[in-house]
């Protein structure tokens, strides 16, 4: 079975993680120096920076185990992708249109 917005999410999480790795490693400090004026503001910064650190590293493992467990995989030798269709392949008849006199509102609808 594929699930291809369980693998986007997954990565988008990741992006998201990696992201605020980049912001924590670089920009940080600077934001939380400015904090300096008031100890209690400086503190809550610092203890906000320590929980979402200790957050994101399992949040990234969880996402990267969801990526490797629901990535596309290729069937005898040719990409699948589960947005895209051949357009080439004749439908089978059990995903033929429904006719429109079986839906529920054919009657009711002007």
């Amino acid at each position: 079975m594929n699930y291809p917005l369980q693998y986007r999410r997954a990565r988008a999480l990741v992006y998201a993680v990696l992201l605020f790795w980049l912001w924590a490693w670089l920009g940080s400090s600077f934001f939380i120096a400015g904090l300096f004026g008031s100890p209690v503001h400086a503190l809550l910064a610092m203890y906000a920076l320590t929980i979402a650190v200790l957050v994101s590293i399992p949040a990234l493992l969880l996402a990267v185990a969801r990526m490797l467990l629901t990535r596309t995989r290729p069937q005898a030798g040719t990409r699948v992708s589960p947005v895209v269709t051949d357009l080439r392949t004749r439908r089978s008849p059990e995903s033929a249109p429904i006719d429109e006199t079986d839906w529920w509102f054919s009657d009711k609808a002007s």
